[in-house]
């Protein structure tokens, strides 16, 4: 931290404060108006950084709003961002923005505007990310977000005060139920353990697809030697959580994530789970090998 020395890529120029580059009529700061991706630096590197540029693109997609950096482009950048500020634990923060103009509430069309792209990194606290992976607990809320929760958009204000409403409940995250299904955390994709294996539920319009999700199905499950049900499977229901084996969360900031109880039932023994021991183990292993 001490070494921390902040440098910003706005719109093809780096700056060294943030205050020279944010704009009052961005519409980012107006309507939450754009979308962003939080990549992981592990020992100086971004791990995954390709998963999170190809989601990017996806919520722009979503969201109408051109792009105007390439993803070749995106890689150079995060490299010169991280090695300027000297960050070896600690993420990188992609935001794009459907630029600035004037009140409109309304969608400019796809052309009306350039868009605003920043990016920057910080360093993290190792010790909160290793102590959450030892445990947390949990409370479920009623999902009443409505349709486009899986583009990761500025807007996040509804998951952020779910996230609040847990942290006075001294817990860790709110598990969202929807018509009795699980659809995702406020900040992370969940998992359980049935029988030994992983179930979690199918991609929709209710959930983030997580990389973390994406990268524990095809890569950390197999190598661990444990089965996974991909999206073709049934939905997870509310009472196969509560009385499931194992349950875990999944982010990029804290990786894999056991949850040792959810509105104050205990999950299974209460204990890390045998699986969930096993997916933080090989996942740590892919953070060490790396991934592009």
């Amino acid at each position: 931290m001490d070494n921390y020395k902040p440098t910003i890529y706005f719109n093809h120029n780096f700056y060294y404060d943030f205050s020279k580059i944010i704009s009052a009529d961005d519409r980012g700061l107006q309507f939450g108006d754009g979308a962003y991706e939080w990549v992981r630096i592990y020992h100086g590197r971004p791990f995954a950084l390709s998963y999170h540029v190809d989601r990017l693109y996806r919520s722009m997609r979503l969201l109408g709003i051109r792009p105007v950096t390439a993803p070749d482009e995106f890689t150079e950048i995060v490299e010169v961002v991280i090695e300027e500020s000297e960050v070896k634990e600690g993420y990188v923060k992609i935001i794009v923005t459907r630029g600035s103009g004037d009140h409109a509430f309304t969608i400019p069309r796809r052309n009306a505007l350039e868009p605003n792209v920043l990016v920057y990194a910080k360093p993290i606290n190792l010790e909160e990310i290793e102590k959450v992976q030892n445990g947390v607990s949990c409370i479920t809320a009623i999902d009443d977000r409505g349709h486009h929760s899986d583009i990761l958009s500025l807007n996040q204000l509804q998951n952020l005060m779910a996230r609040a409403e847990a942290e006075k409940q001294d817990a860790y995250d709110t598990i969202f139920i929807k018509d009795g299904l699980v659809t995702e955390s406020s900040h992370s994709n969940v998992c359980v353990v049935k029988a030994g294996v992983i179930w979690t539920p199918p991609l929709n319009e209710y959930m983030v697809r997580g990389v973390t999700r994406s990268l524990i199905l095809t890569r950390v499950a197999p190598s661990a030697g444990v089965t996974s049900i991909d999206d073709s499977s049934e939905p997870v229901r509310l009472e196969d959580m509560m009385n499931s084996e194992e349950v875990f969360l999944t982010n990029t900031q804290d990786g894999i994530i056991p949850v040792l109880s959810i509105d104050g039932k205990s999950i299974g023994t209460g204990q890390v789970g045998e699986v969930t021991k096993k997916i933080q183990e090989h996942y740590t292993h892919l953070l060490k090998d790396g991934l592009p």
